[in-house]
């Protein structure tokens, strides 16, 4: 099925019209399994790596010295990181000139079989030195996949959702399915552990989470065959901001056009992401590795944070639908402005004051977490929009999100733990003003 849609014209491409939309597709509950579904397997995949890296680090990167295993296997997980404004690069104005959905099958399917190889690859007693680089090839891969995978999945679900609705939407798609395939592979890897003896999840079960989400990929590779291409061609080519791109350097200058939009994006992911790592991966490890917390009681209030992120994010989306997307935004992105202090908080052990930090503080960042990909999807034409969102996401991710469970703790050791609330405050309040600069430009292009 294609959607039509018929931009008005606009004389100044740096102001332009607003999308309208003469017929647009409702999204079913197929489709949002088809999509919502590869999201969250997008990030089962790459979150399970890293629940993974104490069990295969020495299979892969045997050593005398545990931690330089871990460090090895750890160095393989952040390549991947590196990997994702490529994909970005590469992948995204090829969804935005030929086909969203192709892209995005080729994400998903990149990200199933790189699981399923992981879950039988031999280790080093079998092939040496190869099966570290056969690894790390495999994670680049995955890195590649899954920075594609924001833009052209925000690119499809803002076509897929129904007018009027589409925070809602996006809040699903990119909030509560996030979180799900998050939640899904420490459930995953709970449930494997507390199934073996120790010594079998060393030998061989820490495999079983890989190839679950390799044999779930083939599923959602099924369903996501069967939800239509978003990518609109057939539309009156009145202006640059709204026309499919012929060549791919048409791409990157009509995104050089509206690159002010990119810098928001780069500062709305980024502000947000900060924050995301340091609730999921440093206030954790801070507490299980710098204050001896019982990380039993660690583990339970980081899973029910999770929780409350899941349930809430489509409310999230409706509340922007209904007193429009920038006045939301900006309330919950000044509300994480307090939040980040609420980490200076959290300076000694004490499990209580951390189930505090982690459930109110990051109810808050749960809050912002829904809302991000629809304010970041808002900031791009039609025209460029998955490669800017993609490249947008990829950057903000990559800058400020990978380094900030590592400034987290280094600052609490350093004793300059308030340098990280004021670091994280600054970010967010660059992405409101950026934002609001490019708005005042007419830099927003949906439901504003």
């Amino acid at each position: 099925m294609t959607t039509i849609v018929e931009p008005i014209a606009s004389a100044n491409p740096q102001s332009p019209a607003r999308e309208v939309p003469h017929q647009k597709q409702v999204a079913t509950k197929s489709m949002t399994i088809a999509l919502g579904g590869g999201v969250a397997l997008e990030w089962y995949d790459w979150t399970v790596y890293g629940m993974m890296a104490a069990f295969l680090s020495p299979l892969f990167f045997p050593s005398s010295d545990p931690t330089t295993s871990l460090l090895a296997a750890l160095a393989v997980y952040g390549a991947g990181f590196f990997a994702r404004p490529v994909g970005a690069a590469i992948l995204g104005p090829i969804a935005d000139r030929i086909s969203h959905k192709r892209v995005m099958m080729i994400s998903v399917t990149a990200m199933a079989l790189c699981s399923l190889l992981i879950s039988v690859l031999p280790g080093y007693n079998e092939l040496g030195v190869a099966a570290a680089v056969i690894l790390l090839v495999v994670r680049l891969i995955q890195g590649l996949a899954t920075g594609a995978e924001a833009g052209v999945a925000n690119a499809i679900a803002i076509e897929l959702a129904p007018p009027g609705q589409e925070g809602r939407y996006l809040g699903l798609i990119s909030g509560t399915f996030i979180q799900l395939g998050v939640f899904g592979s420490s459930l995953v890897a709970f449930l494997v552990s507390a199934s073996v003896t120790p010594e079998i999840m060393h030998d061989w079960a820490w495999r079983l989470p890989f190839a679950v989400g390799g044999v779930l990929g083939l599923l959602i590779i099924y369903l996501r065959s069967k939800l239509p291409e978003t990518l609109i061609k057939n539309v009156i080519h009145r202006d640059e901001l709204s026309r499919t791109q012929e060549t791919t350097g048409g791409v990157w200058k009509t995104l050089w056009s509206v690159r002010l939009s990119l810098l928001a994006v780069i500062l709305v992911v980024g502000a947000v992401q900060i924050a995301n790592y340091a609730w999921n991966a440093g206030l954790p490890n801070l507490a299980n590795g710098v204050f001896k917390e019982n990380s039993t009681w660690v583990y339970g209030i980081t899973t029910l944070m999770g929780v409350i992120w899941i349930v809430t994010a489509p409310f999230v989306g409706a509340f922007a639908d209904k007193v429009r997307a920038s006045r939301a935004f900006t309330l919950l992105r000044l509300l994480l402005v307090a939040c980040f202090f609420l980490t200076l908080l959290y300076s000694e052990k004490s499990i209580s004051t951390f189930f505090f930090v982690m459930v109110f503080g990051g109810a808050v960042v749960g809050f912002n977490m829904a809302l991000y990909n629809f304010i970041a999807t808002t900031l791009m034409p039609r025209a460029v929009r998955t490669t800017g969102i993609a490249v947008g996401y990829a950057l903000g991710v990559s800058l400020f999100g990978g380094t900030s469970p590592y400034l987290l703790v280094w600052l609490q050791h350093a004793n300059m733990a308030w340098m990280f609330p004021v670091y994280g405050s600054v970010v967010a309040v660059l992405s409101v003003i950026v934002y609001h600069a490019a708005k005042r430009r007419g830099l927003v292009y949906i439901g504003d």
